[in-house]
């Protein structure tokens, strides 16, 4: 029984070989497995017979008959031809659209944190602190001059409110080969979670007057430079890019921990050192302002710049003020 479910299993490879390489020289047509639909009440009957012999006949020996059934009424009678493609060529023949997309989030009384979101392809991306509105509050403010091979692919952004969490996601058209550009401003007193996809990224990202609570950054490709300030908050930060060159500006007054996986090269000489894998700044358990990145990518380079200077957020300094007067 054993080795007759060898041979079973070894005439089912060859004669599915056979079949493809008949498929291939357009001896039978590759529409051959719709006939599936016509034969199928001959596969119960074939179980039924092996039912009768004691189930003596494996299962792979009945698909080797039923395949070789298949074919011949394929080769006789069902003919059957795949159903056509569908007809792409107006969306292939459109002229590629274009256009600016103004971003003006108004920022509601109340509202303490933002969970941004952004789905991009292929952009640059100019993220900055906002300076303060001359008229009403403003959570973000920018421009996003997109690009499209479709007028019926446009960006998208949505906005929403929880308590005192206000939500907003920005969506690109999402196609491969344009490059789109993104200029946005983000207001301080706000905590922000940020989320970043994109297909390929070249960006400078100024967090230095930003609460940063959270922030992720999942990329094919990048070529980033991030700037980070004294906000008083311990920021979470992961970076995920198929190849990547990134360049970290973290001020010495503020405590850096990072982990790196597959990243080519690392912090030596940048006065961090190794710490359970993690490369960790003097004195980054005393720091009032801790940022702990989380960086893999498949092929790359990340240079740290450690300035002495330090930007401080209007969250950070209001809580400093009341920090020295408490003292």
């Amino acid at each position: 029984m054993k080795g007759m479910t060898w041979l079973s299993k070894g005439l089912l490879l060859i004669t599915l070989g056979v079949l493809f390489l008949l498929m291939n020289f357009g001896i039978l047509s590759w529409g051959f497995w719709f006939n599936v639909v016509d034969l199928w009440p001959v596969l119960l009957i074939l179980l039924g017979v092996s039912l009768l012999l004691g189930k003596r006949v494996p299962f792979s020996a009945i698909l080797v008959v039923f395949l070789v059934i298949l074919a011949g009424y394929s080769l006789t009678v069902g003919r059957r031809t795949l159903p056509p493609a569908p007809d792409f060529a107006p969306f292939r023949n459109a002229a590629p659209s274009s256009g600016s997309l103004p971003i003006d989030v108004p920022l509601p009384q109340g509202v303490g944190k933002a969970q941004v979101e952004m789905n991009l392809g292929s952009a640059r991306l100019d993220l900055h602190p906002l300076a303060p509105a001359a008229k009403g509050r403003k959570l973000m403010q920018g421009t996003y001059g997109w690009q499209s091979t479709s007028p019926l692919n446009v960006p998208g952004l949505t906005s929403r409110q929880e308590g005192d969490t206000l939500s907003v996601s920005l969506s690109s058209p999402g196609l491969e080969g344009l490059r789109d550009d993104l200029s946005l401003g983000l207001a301080g007193g706000v905590k922000y979670a940020l989320t970043i996809h994109s297909a390929a990224l070249d960006a400078n990202m100024d967090f230095g007057r930003i609460p940063l609570e959270s922030f992720d950054l999942s990329t094919g490709a990048c070529k980033c430079r991030l700037t980070f300030g004294n906000t008083g908050l311990t920021e979470q930060g992961k970076i995920n890019s198929g190849a990547s060159d990134i360049t970290l500006v973290v001020p010495e007054d503020v405590g850096l921990r990072v982990h790196v996986n597959g990243i080519v090269g690392d912090f030596m000489g940048s006065g961090m050192f190794l710490e359970n894998k993690d490369w960790v700044s003097p004195g980054y358990d005393q720091a009032k302002t801790k940022i702990d990145l989380d960086i893999a990518t498949a092929a790359g380079r990340v240079h740290l710049e450690r300035p002495s200077a330090s930007p401080t957020s209007p969250t950070s300094s209001a809580s400093s003020a009341s920090s020295d007067g408490a003292l």
